[in-house]
């Protein structure tokens, strides 16, 4: 399979309040979709933000072949996008929604070089893709949630990174716009060349594209391996200490809880 595009050997974060990731071993190659599972509070935001870097670490972490410490050279951040849960916008931030697009491209180009044309056709079919086109001109803060997620992923896409990582982008949703985006998340995987790392706590709602899940548990990796079996009852009634039962109908997951 060749160099994996993300590599973490004995990876340990310690905080004043405790060791939110403890001796992480992980490996993905190019073009895999892992889903990173787990509890509140079992290090799956810090995962996300070491690899990132965002966030000081203990051990050792490999980027596209090449070891990083914590700190990120631009070329490196650039190769990486990263799509954080929905935060609360000002409504008169003075922002549109297809500014905001357009600073995916603002970022791989440089301070100096503006968007030419072909950038702005790009960001604009994007924007189709994602069924937010209409809303070109809105400010990005009178947007919904779902919007706002929809958003964020064309400007993420204008990038052009490899490695796409989105923490809990369906937070906060309601039902429809969660299978909505959970649609464009498995399009954007069969369309484009990238490595996904999706965070969740939801098990109910995972990608179609997903095929490898990690679970984490107090920091640490409590299984690594296919979809299947890491969300089934007996799993997912282990790793959150609670009788979970996991059923399936017209295709759906479904849980129940005793």
């Amino acid at each position: 399979m060749g160099t994996p595009l993300i590599e973490l050997e004995g990876v340990t974060v310690r905080k004043a309040k405790g060791v939110p990731l403890e001796g992480i071993r992980l490996e993905v190659s190019h073009g895999e979709f892992v889903g990173i599972i787990g509890p509140n509070g079992a290090g799956k935001t810090t995962l996300l933000n070491v690899i990132a870097g965002f966030e000081r670490f203990e051990g050792t972490l490999h980027l596209f072949g090449r070891r990083e410490s914590w700190k990120r050279s631009r070329e490196t951040r650039l190769r990486i996008g990263y799509i954080p849960q929905i935060l609360p916008i000002d409504p008169a931030f003075p922002i549109l929604a297809s500014e905001a697009v357009m600073t995916g491209a603002v970022g791989r180009l440089g301070p100096f070089r503006s968007p030419g044309k072909g950038e702005r056709e790009k960001a604009t079919a994007l924007m189709e893709m994602m069924r937010v086109a209409h809303l070109a001109d809105r400010p990005l803060g009178q947007l919904s949630g779902g919007e706002r997620q929809k958003v964020s992923l064309a400007r993420a896409i204008l990038q052009e990174p490899d490695i796409l990582l989105m923490d809990e982008p369906t937070a906060s949703l309601d039902i429809a716009v969660q299978r909505e985006v959970l649609s464009l998340v498995n399009e954007l995987h069969r369309r484009e060349e990238m490595t996904f790392l999706f965070v969740t706590h939801d098990f109910t709602m995972v990608p179609a594209a997903m095929r490898r899940a990690v679970l984490l548990d107090q920091g640490r990796v409590i299984f690594d391996g296919d979809v299947a079996t890491a969300v089934s009852s007996e799993t997912l009634s282990g790793l959150f200490r609670y009788p979970i039962e996991i059923f399936k109908r017209n295709g759906r997951r479904y849980v129940s809880y005793d």
